[in-house]
């Protein structure tokens, strides 16, 4: 484990008929796709916790949008592969937060969820095909949502799940319909925006150990008025989770370690409560207490200020029990609707959201660590560590400078490697309170005939204020510890200590528990970072959906084209003292701070060929293409796809589609602020190779290297160098080629079932890395490798490399922010729909619904930077230090329903394959996953026509996750974000109506 030092009744009873009479449907709705069948299913399923409403009249004849279309069509059938999850979803698993349901499906990966605490903000975010959250583009109603903070990445916890009908997840990609962003794919989640009456829904969740309890409830209230002309709905809700603490998990509990041939140990971290030290490389002789083999380089404080040898794991502080396993939210969501309509040529809409979410997170107390100068004869010290000392400082033969204070030979002062953890000041706490807001007004309406207009403006803002408790000056821990005196009523701060809102008083780190309060209270310092997104969008569409037909049995021809604008602008600013580099555990960076926009031309049509022909059931095209201009480096570009879908007989479809997208960079990856850091590097200009080898000898000239310097240990010889790090304003585009291919089964003898398997392949290139490509990375892309005899894979990179005209060392390589990486990944999804009646249950009428789909995934390939080939990785059946969270080959889930008069019982099957360790870490103990599988049971009672009831355990049978020792890229000895580390849990529900 690695510690950072650092969610109408009548359309409800439109489709329920729809399943019942599918034996008698006319050839028109049989036409329709599986998609058409698994929104139907997904969502109606019989009646259930709360009065459901469908996702669209699929059998009123009216056109319908579908989620990566503008244009209206007579069904739900489309070339990109799309999966729905209904109301009914939402409402059986009780969820606050729509991550909780969306997570089910096995194409998104989770990733910051409520279990994210180190790293983790507060957020929650959707990940299509685990390609990062930035690839992934969420909107509401079908049009963009806000934006947490600056990498422009939605918050899930900013859409309220009460108002839920259905979410969409397009995984073929539709760039050319959205813009930027949509190159894994699309989630939009469709609201309940026109409500007549009033709905309260509460709920309460709590583990079966008798924690982490969480508590909503919302009410939803609308009125039509102006004879049905107009409605007016607003909505409200409340929502509070309670923290888990990893104390509070005999799994989660300790920090796993490997040790290296294969076992384990408890381990921790070598910053510890009493001090560790070292001073001149000596250590304690004897060594009490250790055992045999233990390391020993070390010393540590005793509480009397004697010391003793370190022994390694024994003495290993445990930093995991006050972590959260579970972070803390509180929540309130305010927002509503309405539209009027004007005449039959306009109708006016708005939309207002406003959520103010509260979530912190917390980690052990600051451990620090470095050199750091100390009196000799200091009171807090026994006498035979004085003794000790002085006899170091008669032996120093060398000055030496640490934290801005100079340690000369035999001048009463030793200089002391520490590695500190100061639990008197207490955790690490970082509170996020976070304000979002958007308003949207728009008009829409008929031009002319099957002519349609819509267009409408969004602002939206964000604002987060990060408030930080339990941080370290380092600056005023030196000065604490420089003291003067020789006696406990004597001993003071030195004169020149930086002033604090508390009076500098001596620090006494020599022995658990011996910094005074008076002491905490001055090297403590409370820091915040300020964040604020906005965002706006124009948009203006025109669509025609009955354009004309070919004559051939077909629908009509549609088409939409329009254009957009869309301004983004992005502050994070940080405190003083955290720009400074003087928080301990924190680098210093500036502000980032910028801004870009985007005008957007856009097309799209599709085209129904021939219909009800022998050989072509049906046949249609697609096509769509943007073309963008762009403010910043990214100038323009155009993104455009092309699909077909062709069915040679009744309820057998052959779909493909390709698309070619980009992801501009957000405004952390332009305009972050710039920091130093200092990797571990090897210089090949300084070893003896570049002596021998002609090639590399050249590339060591042309990067500034005189040849009579090339191949000596030159300088320092570079062990680590000064890099710069953060964002790069120039920046272009990542584009992708994305192909989808599969084929839809919906067959008439088998009322209700339908079938659907999707192949997909995603190439994205020029790939933006948020971190940069790495020190070592530029490095062998300059001068090559020991793998290809140095020869340069591309001289680009030595313009990152400069070096100081003097001592010809390596200063401040440029590891900004670059297009350097390349992603690809192939699949394939499937889905499987079933419905049925049976005769028997309340009044001899049930009816059951079954759901499954999964994912198959071929290869997931990274390379960080794309010109080295042998760095490119498949983490496909994989987890670990290189891949991280476990990428499963299979994943699915299932869920099977049974309906019988006011009574629904849900059973939701959550499977997570096996994986191998990705052998990047050396020897682990942990080298395989086994495959995980969780039972979610839920059920409702319709109480009365008003009033209904839920009852569920998540985790039915409380299994927990694998347990992973450190080093492997997780947190809380394990994978929090993808298993359940929890363990069974209970929830209730209510919902009324009026």
């Amino acid at each position: 484990m690695t510690e950072r030092d650092a969610v109408s009744n009548n359309n409800y009873r439109r489709i329920r008929d729809l399943i019942n009479k599918t034996a008698s449907l006319s050839r028109a709705a049989l036409k329709t796709s599986a998609a058409s069948i698994v929104l139907a299913i997904g969502i109606m399923s019989t009646p259930s916790f709360a009065q459901e409403v469908a996702a669209t009249d699929v059998d009123t004849g009216e056109s319908i949008i579908v989620t990566g279309s503008r244009i209206a069509r007579p069904d739900l059938n489309t070339a990109s592969p799309i999966q729905v999850l209904g109301q009914q979803e939402f409402q059986l698993s009780g969820a606050v937060n729509v991550e909780e349901v969306l997570y089910d499906l096995p194409q998104i990966v989770p990733s910051l969820t409520g279990a994210s605490n180190n790293p983790g903000d507060g957020a929650a975010t959707a990940d299509l095909r685990g390609l990062g959250a930035a690839r992934t583009l969420v909107l509401v109603n079908g049009r963009r949502w806000m934006s947490y903070d600056v990498t422009q990445i939605v918050d899930l916890n900013t859409i309220p799940a009460s108002l839920v009908k259905r979410a969409d997840v397009l995984t073929g990609g539709r760039g050319a319909v959205y813009g930027s962003d949509a190159i894994a794919g699309v989630v939009n989640f469709v609201l309940n925006d026109e409500f007549e009456g009033m709905q309260v829904d509460a709920g309460y969740r709590l583990t079966q150990q008798g924690d982490g309890a969480t508590f909503n409830v919302s009410a939803t209230i609308g009125t039509n008025f102006a004879n049905g002309k107009g409605n007016v709905t607003v909505y409200g809700s409340y929502a509070q989770r309670d923290p888990i603490f990893q104390a509070d998990r005999s799994a989660t509990s300790y920090t796993l370690s490997d040790d290296g041939s294969g076992g384990t140990f408890l381990g921790g971290s070598g910053s510890v409560p009493g001090t560790r030290f070292q001073v001149n490389q000596s250590k304690a002789s004897p060594t009490p207490g250790c055992a045999t083999g233990a390391s020993t380089r070390n010393n540590l404080f005793n509480t009397d200020g004697s010391f003793r040898t370190y022994c390694g794991a024994t003495d290993a502080f445990n930093f995991a029990p006050a972590n959260y396993l579970q972070v803390p939210q509180e929540r309130w969501f305010m927002g509503g609707f309405a539209k009027y309509e004007i005449n039959e040529h306009a109708e006016a809409y708005t939309e207002l959201a406003f959520v103010n979410n509260q979530v912190n997170t917390q980690l052990a107390a600051t451990p620090i660590s470095g050199n750091f100068r100390v009196p000799v004869n200091s009171p807090f010290f026994a006498g035979s560590t004085q003794a000790n000392f002085l006899a170091a400082d008669a032996a120093q033969t060398n000055t030496v400078t640490s934290n801005g204070l100079v340690d000369a030979p035999k001048d009463g002062y030793v200089t002391l490697a520490i590695g500190r953890r100061l639990n008197e000041v207490g955790p690490r706490i970082s509170k996020n309170n976070r304000d979002a807001y958007r308003v949207l007004v728009g008009m829409r309406g008929e031009i002319a005939g099957d002519w349609r207009y819509d267009g409408y403006y969004t602002f939206a803002r964000t604002t987060n204020n990060e408030a930080q408790a339990g941080n370290v000056s380092r600056s005023r821990f030196a000065a604490a510890l420089n003291t003067t005196g020789t006696t406990l009523g004597t001993v003071a701060c030195a004169p020149g200590a930086p002033a604090a809102g508390a009076a500098c008083a001596p620090l006494n780190i020599y022995g658990a528990g011996n910094i005074s309060p008076a002491a905490a209270d001055y090297i403590s310092i409370s820091t915040q970072n300020g964040t604020t997104i906005e965002e706006q969008v124009a948009n203006a569409a025109i669509t025609n959906g009955n354009l004309f037909d070919f004559g051939w049995g077909a629908a009509p021809v549609g088409i939409a084209f329009g254009v957009e604008w869309r301004s983004e602008f992005g502050d994070f600013n940080p405190d003083t003292a955290l720009s400074s580099g003087d928080v301990v555990g924190f680098n210093g960076g500036t502000q980032t701070v910028g801004s870009y926009s985007v005008t957007d031309l856009f097309a799209e049509i599709n085209l129904p060929v021939v219909a009800d022909k022998p050989g072509f059931y049906n046949l249609e095209l697609n096509g769509a293409y943007r073309y963008s201009m762009y403010s910043n480096n990214v100038g323009n570009a155009s993104t455009y796809s092309l699909g077909g879908q062709w069915a040679p007989i009744k309820g057998l479809t052959i779909r493909g589609q390709y698309q070619h997208a980009l992801r501009a960079p957000s405004i952390s990856a332009l305009y972050l602020g710039q920091s130093e850091g200092f990797p571990g590097f090897t210089d090949y200009c300084t070893q003896a190779v570049a002596q021998t080898n002609a090639t590399l000898k050249q590339s060591c000239i042309n990067n500034g290297v005189p040849a009579n310097v090339v191949g000596t240990a030159f300088g320092s010889g570079n062990a680590q160098i000064r890099a710069i790090f953060g964002g790069n304003p120039q920046l272009e585009a990542e584009t992708s080629n994305t192909w989808t291919a599969g084929v839809a089964i919906v067959p008439s003898q088998i009322p209700a079932l339908s079938l659907t398997v999707d192949y997909y392949s995603i190439d994205i290139n020029s790939a933006i890395l948020a971190a940069g490509p790495g020190a070592t990375n530029v490095r062998d892309a300059c001068f090559g490798d020991s793998g290809n005899n140095f020869t340069p894979y591309d001289t680009a990179y030595c313009a990152l490399i400069p070096r100081d005209p003097t001592t010809f060392e390596v200063d401040g390589l440029q590891n900004v922010n670059a297009n350097a990486g390349q992603i690809s990944t192939t699949g394939v999804d499937f889905n499987l729909q079933y419905g049925m009646n049976a005769n028997f249950g309340f009044a001899n009428e049930s009816k059951f619904t079954f759901r499954l789909s999964g994912t198959y995934l071929i290869s997931w390939e990274n390379n960080p930077i794309s010109v080295i080939p042998s760095l490119r990785y498949d983490c496909a059946g994989l987890f670990g230090a290189t891949c991280g969270d476990p990428y499963s080959t299979w994943r699915g889930s299932a869920r099977v329903t049974w309906a019988t008069g006011p009574l629904t019982t849900s059973l939701l099957w959550r499977y997570i394959g096996g994986t191998d360790d990705d052998g990047t870490a050396g020897v682990v103990s942990t080298t395989h996953l086994g495959a995980a599988s969780y039972f979610d049971l839920s059920g409702s009672w319709n109480v009365s026509k008003n009033f209904s009831f839920l009852l569920g355990i998540d985790n039915l049978f409380n299994k927990g996750q694998p347990i992973i020792a450190d080093g492997n890229n997780q947190q809380a000895n394990g994978y929090p974000s993808t298993y359940d580390p929890y363990g069974r849990r209970f929830f209730i529900g209510a919902s009324a109506t009026f």
